[in-house]
């Protein structure tokens, strides 16, 4: 290679660059618009390639984003804007009115309230994404029927720019409170069939969004599902008025003689000379001041059994809220670590049994029991003696074991078959607690410790308030 050829291909013999004063000065409709398109985005938020990728999967599977027409760049701004926690709106985007939404959506408080629902939750921020694609598209083609009335009415730029600030203010207020009303429903339905914030298969988007694609198809279940939250929250409640005492507890003072519990003011008097020999003499005396520690051993807990009448009086509401208070006395034993079993009996007509160990539930078969039914009936609607083998069957640990009966009928039961449920119920430490709803418990009370007559499953009432306090 010659010294040429080297210059050449180093451009040091080339043409000088064009002066700056030139590129200013040329303000051709070409050279101011090839600057603007190079800045053009294709989406309204910051976004990177797993949130572009993200909207073109939201894309192929959510049918109700296709039916609206959203694109993949609308998608992955949507769902950005729910599942991301700090979402940041950029200068311009391709779609101008796509940035408006996006940009008046983010400054509403209730969109921020929103936000604290979907952010960081796949399955939310599905829900929310597909409400703002459809409210969207409706804005969209609001604005195809109104852009040519509005040039003939002759309206000023001025008040078309502010009806079509006002229209999209609209959508995202519409798009902001459906999507509020849906996520909380799956909130709802995921904390009372067990798979709520913090518990076993929380982190499992898919089993979720077809939990709630069950729920959402079944007004049973959903509704279900509705009242399960009213009783959980009362359960909460119950359960944190709870005092449990624990190792380091201290509960008062005491005289005694072990140093480790002895108060700072007698650990003081062993410096003051005068007074070391009468302390030293009541340490061993053990009439020494000393903190008094209350320890309650952990006792083994068996499991929380629930009973609920299906028979054919019990179905609609009964039913309804009688599987709902089971679901709350599900949720107890799941924070109690301990098993729950869920039985339907109808009599002579049928039964049906779930058992729940306290990790992940099988949320498939919760909700088959949720929605079956029985119907039928006979004298005694409850399984007294059917129990004892309905306990081996749920195979749950053995310990004190708590059994909710929920029933609509006056029980008969023969001497004979309640004097052996009595010795059942010793047997394994039980504790029966009847909730009997419109009628007289007969001779329920027999073989229950504790029975409350009640109009209706009430959350509020004290009798459900005392179930769900175990």
């Amino acid at each position: 290679m010659d010294p040429n050829e080297l210059l050449k291909m180093l451009d040091l013999n080339g043409k000088p660059a064009r002066p700056p004063d030139r590129l200013q000065t040329d303000s051709s409709p070409e050279s101011v618009s090839v600057p603007a398109s190079k800045h053009t985005n294709p989406t309204a938020l910051e976004i990177d390639e797993w949130g572009l990728r993200r909207g073109r999967d939201l894309l192929a599977e959510n049918t109700r984003l296709q039916k609206s027409g959203t694109d993949e760049f609308a998608a992955a701004d949507f769902f950005t804007a729910a599942f991301d926690p700090n979402p940041k709106l950029l200068p311009n985007c391709a779609e101008a009115r796509r940035h408006q939404f996006v940009s008046q959506l983010l400054d509403t408080p209730e969109y921020h309230a929103l936000h604290t629902n979907t952010q960081l939750d796949d399955t939310a921020s599905e829900i929310a994404a597909t409400h703002f694609a459809h409210q969207f598209a409706q804005l969209k083609k609001e604005d195809a029927q109104d852009r040519p009335s509005g040039a003939a009415s002759g309206t000023t730029s001025g008040d078309g720019d502010l009806a079509r600030e006002m229209a999209a203010l609209r959508a995202v207020g519409k798009a902001v409170a459906e999507a509020g009303k849906e996520v909380e429903e799956l909130k709802e339905a995921t904390a009372a069939l067990g798979m709520g914030s913090g518990s076993p298969g929380s982190n499992d988007p898919k089993a979720i969004a077809e939990l709630f694609k069950r729920v959402r198809g079944n007004s049973n279940l959903r509704r279900i599902c509705e009242l399960a939250g009213r009783f959980r929250r009362v359960a909460q409640s119950k359960q944190r008025q709870k005092v449990s005492h624990g190792l380091d507890d201290v509960v008062g003072v005491e005289p005694g003689g072990d140093i480790g519990r002895l108060l700072p003011s007698e650990l003081m008097k062993l410096l003051v000379p005068e007074l070391e020999l009468d302390t030293l003499r009541r340490i061993v005396e053990r009439q020494a001041l000393c903190r008094e520690h209350h320890c309650v051993e952990p006792v083994g807990k068996g499991p929380i059994i629930v009973v609920a009448d299906e028979s054919g009086s019990m179905e609609g509401v009964r039913a309804h809220t009688a599987k709902a208070l089971a679901l709350a006395l599900a949720w107890v034993a799941r924070q109690q670590r301990r098993w729950s079993g869920l039985i339907a009996f109808s009599g002579e007509t049928g039964e049906r049994l779930l058992a729940l160990q306290p990790g992940r539930w099988n949320e498939s078969a919760l909700c088959d029991w949720l929605t079956g039914f029985i119907g039928g009936g006979s004298s005694c609607d409850v399984p007294i003696e059917e129990l004892p083998r309905m306990y081996r069957q749920i195979g749950a640990p053995h310990g004190i074991t708590d059994v909710v009966m929920i029933t609509d009928c006056k029980a008969r039961i023969p001497p004979a078959i309640r004097e052996a449920f009595n010795a059942w119920k010793r047997s394994v430490t039980a504790r029966v607690l009847t909730l009997v709803i419109g009628d007289i418990p007969g001779d329920l009370e027999h073989v229950s410790d504790e029975v409350f007559r009640v109009p209706a499953l009430d959350p509020t009432s004290d009798a459900v308030g005392r179930v769900l306090s175990l």
